[in-house]
């Protein structure tokens, strides 16, 4: 995969705080307004218990854009996914 990138790679020390999380997930707010990210419970390095609060440092690059065209597969997931979702939230409001 890494084949794939043309450019170098550019990691960076990012710093985040834990805004939410469950058994199976951790949100963290990006520190600077970059946004925020959920990622799998397993993939947070912890000695200690999670809590809402905590600060975390991370290493990030930069995303790359690999191919022009969208993949299809994705695509049509992504638009079924809204679709029943428009379809659900529907339902809920004629009831």
């Amino acid at each position: 995969m890494i084949e794939k990138l043309k450019y170098a790679s550019t990691e960076r020390v990012f710093e985040g705080i834990i805004v939410d999380h469950n058994d199976a997930s951790v949100t963290i707010d990006i520190k600077g307004r970059l946004g925020q990210f959920k990622i799998p419970m397993r993939m947070l390095i912890s000695d200690y218990p999670v809590k809402i609060g905590q600060e975390v440092a991370f290493l990030l690059s930069y995303p790359e854009v690999i191919s022009e065209e969208p993949d299809e597969h994705y695509v049509n997931a992504i638009l079924n996914t809204k679709k029943l979702q428009e379809e659900v939230k529907n339902r809920l409001n004629e009831e």
